[in-house]
């Protein structure tokens, strides 16, 4: 997985097939984004910024599916 250009995205990974982009938070949430368009996945993993560009773009506009939870949301032992 790339890494990503922001304080709040960790990594991320596009299948061109599927157009599905899937996202590693800092957080250790992992969630997919289904229908992102090559040209959208394209823009996003070249803008200066990918945390801003996914608020701004990506985040809301696609049928997301949250595969893992967020680590800090886990109770501790």
């Amino acid at each position: 997985m790339p890494v990503a250009q922001s304080s709040h995205l960790q990594a991320y990974e596009y299948d061109p097939a599927s157009q599905t982009l899937t996202v590693q938070f800092t957080n250790g949430a992992v969630y997919t984004y289904a229908g992102v368009p090559e040209t959208e996945y394209h823009n996003f993993a070249q803008s200066a910024g990918s945390g801003a560009y996914f608020h701004a773009k990506i985040r809301g506009q696609y049928r997301t599916t949250q595969l893992v939870g967020s680590m800090r949301n886990r109770s501790r032992r």
